[in-house]
C-alpha cells in the first residue's frame, strides 16, 4: 500500500489477482458499512436515513462496476481483480493524507485549521490525492496509458454524480453533496 501511495508501480505487485483479494479487499468497506448504517438508522430511522444507507452501499460497488466494464472494453479484465484490490486498499491512504495535513496547518496555523477554508483545504488535498492514486493505479494496475486512465478517472466521478443527482431528485431527496460538504467550521459561527 505504502508503495502505491508514494507512487512505486513495483507495489502493485504485492496485490493478489483473484476473486478472494477482492473481498478480502472488499470486506472492511462493508464492515464499516454495515455498522455506519446500522448506526445511522438507529439515530433517525427514517427514508432518508435508508436512502444515506444504500447510496453509501453503492458509493462502495458502483467504482467498481465501471472500471470493470472499462477494463473489459479495453481488454484488460485479466488484470482488473489486482487493479480493484489495490485501489480498494490504497483508498485508506486517503484519510491518512488528510490527517497529515491537518496536522501541519494545525503546527503552522492552528486559527486557519478552525474556519471553513482549513477544511476546505484539508478535503480538497484529500480529494486531489485520491484522484491521482486512482489515475496512478490505473495506469499501473491495468496498464493504461495515462489517457486511458484518465478516461477511467473521469467515469468513476461522472457515474457517481450521476447517481447523486438521481438521488436527490427521487424521493426522500436526498442531497449527499451536503454531507461531503460539511467542513468543519462551515456552520453558522464560521471564521472566514
Amino acid at each position: 500500500m505504502l508503495l502505491l501511495g508514494r507512487g512505486r508501480a513495483e507495489g502493485i505487485a504485492f496485490f493478489g489477482n483473484t476473486r478472494d483479494a477482492v473481498l478480502t479487499a472488499l470486506a472492511p468497506r462493508i464492515a464499516l458499512w454495515l455498522v455506519g448504517g446500522l448506526l445511522t438508522c438507529l439515530h433517525a430511522p427514517d427514508t432518508t436515513s435508508v436512502t444515506r444507507l444504500l447510496f453509501s452501499l453503492c458509493m462502495i460497488l458502483l467504482p467498481a462496476a465501471v472500471t470493470y466494464a472499462l477494463a473489459k472494453r479495453w481488454e484488460r479484465a485479466a488484470l482488473w481483480y489486482r487493479y480493484i484490490t489495490a485501489a480498494w486498499w490504497t483508498d485508506w491512504l486517503s484519510p491518512f493524507v488528510m490527517l497529515g495535513v491537518a496536522l501541519l496547518m494545525a503546527l503552522g496555523s492552528p486559527a486557519l485549521l478552525e474556519t471553513f477554508y482549513g477544511g476546505l483545504i484539508v478535503n480538497l488535498v484529500g480529494f486531489a490525492y485520491s484522484l491521482w492514486m486512482t489515475w496512478f493505479i490505473a495506469r499501473i494496475g491495468l496498464g493504461l496509458r495515462p489517457g486511458r486512465a484518465l478516461i477511467l478517472v473521469g467515469a468513476v466521478l461522472a457515474s457517481l454524480a450521476l447517481m447523486a443527482e438521481i438521488t436527490a431528485l427521487l424521493p426522500p431527496h436526498y442531497v449527499p453533496w451536503h454531507d461531503f460538504m460539511s467542513l468543519p467550521g462551515s456552520g453558522p459561527a464560521a471564521k472566514h
